[in-house]
């Protein structure tokens, strides 16, 4: 049952049976009210054959500091049937997380719930944001989106000082196997002027057989419109390009266009799995600004609007996805 479980149900633990050469986290993103205090917070678990342990990472966007704080994997506990884990006394599923954690001069603890929760959409052949790839087995990284949206309710007391992030956003995702991708761009942003709005964009290097194929993961949401640009559903890139510290993206299906130009801001450096060791680092900006536009193939605007806060990174040969003009 677990098994069947957990493809239907992405986001919760995928790992039971996956002893070596593997790791999973989650990417709980919260943003206050007034968007001075930007958070990720990000649990998981490295199974690499040598260093096995438990790991909650914490990224401040403002200032780019970063923490890795490192438990025994047996500190590690999860639930087969829903999203809910735990690593020592933190505690972290769908509506929100409970954190404790001390390192160094640096503390951390409070609670934090999510309101308003919008899930990501399922249907039978497409349980996830992966849509059909998410049936086939031994992939070397899988991708999940659990909270599209949500408000927050809470407290986090952050090195002695209270910090309210009520009536801000959140997001969840994850990520799971043995290694990210050799190179990938990701890009995402709930903080429009828009209400109820979320962009998530990824391109990645996947291995297929003995080659590679450029991967394309993307969604807008709008209210309750849903518009999906994959792979899978024969979207296409049809630019991209990353000059002066500014990324443009086209990508078109057979009916929308959606265009993206985005300033990417200060980051800080967080871990990445190779062979489910987290000893690559890569940098993550939280304070880049993007400007969508969502246009049918006749040029008639549906959506136009700037996100702020926006999550973006830019990893490996992340070159290798531009186009030529």
């Amino acid at each position: 049952m677990y098994l069947i479980n957990r493809i239907f149900n992405p986001e919760i633990y995928q790992g039971r049976y996956r002893h070596t050469d593997y790791f999973e986290g989650w990417y709980f993103k919260i943003i206050d009210k007034y968007a001075k205090n930007i958070y990720a917070v990000i649990p998981g678990v490295s199974k690499a054959k040598n260093d096995k342990h438990a790991f909650i990472q914490v990224i401040e966007a403002v200032s780019g500091k970063t923490l890795y704080k490192r438990f025994s994997v047996k500190e590690f506990s999860y639930s087969t049937k829903v999203f809910d884990i735990s690593i020592n006394d933190n505690h972290f599923n769908r509506n929100g997380f409970s954190i404790n954690i001390q390192d160094g001069d640096f503390t951390l603890n409070g609670e934090i719930g999510y309101t308003d929760v919008v899930p990501f959409p399922k249907t039978i052949f497409n349980p996830g944001i992966m849509g059909p790839f998410s049936f086939i087995p031994f992939m070397e990284c899988y991708h999940g989106i659990v909270n599209i949206h949500c408000g927050i309710e809470g407290f986090l007391n952050i090195n002695n000082r209270d910090t309210d992030f009520t009536a801000g956003y959140g997001y969840i995702e994850k990520d799971w196997g043995t290694s990210f991708p050799k190179s990938w761009i990701w890009l995402q942003c709930n903080h429009f002027k828009s209400e109820n709005t979320c962009l998530m964009f990824s391109i990645a290097s996947i291995p297929w057989l003995s080659s590679s194929f450029d991967g394309l993961i993307s969604f807008l949401k709008l209210g309750d419109r849903f518009f999906r640009f994959a792979t899978y559903t024969g979207a296409k890139v049809k630019k991209l390009s990353y000059v002066n510290n500014v990324l443009e993206i086209v990508v078109e299906d057979s009916k929308n266009r959606l265009s993206l130009k985005a300033s990417v801001g200060r980051g800080g450096v967080l871990k990445a799995p190779k062979n489910g060791m987290m000893n690559i680092d890569i940098q993550e900006s939280i304070t880049s600004q993007v400007d969508v536009i969502l246009s049918d193939k006749s040029g008639k605007i549906i959506f136009s609007d700037t996100g702020n806060n926006t999550g973006i990174e830019l990893a490996g040969e992340f070159r290798q996805f531009e186009t030529v003009n």
